[in-house]
């Protein structure tokens, strides 16, 4: 037999865990916003680089 478990704590603990995890990255890219600038202008970097190699 299996048991049952009130999944609206784990619902709530989760989403907790969303909005802490949300807060946090939101003031970190508030209080650094070169290191985002710098991580945004890679990844396109990374992108554009990648869509060359596949038209290739």
């Amino acid at each position: 037999m299996t048991k049952k478990y009130d999944t609206s704590i784990v619902d709530a603990w989760e989403e907790s865990m969303r909005k802490a995890r949300r807060d946090y990255q939101r003031e970190w890219r508030k209080n650094n916003p070169d290191k985002v600038k710098a991580y945004q202008k890679r990844f396109w970097e990374k992108k554009a680089k990648e869509k060359i190699a596949n038209e290739a």
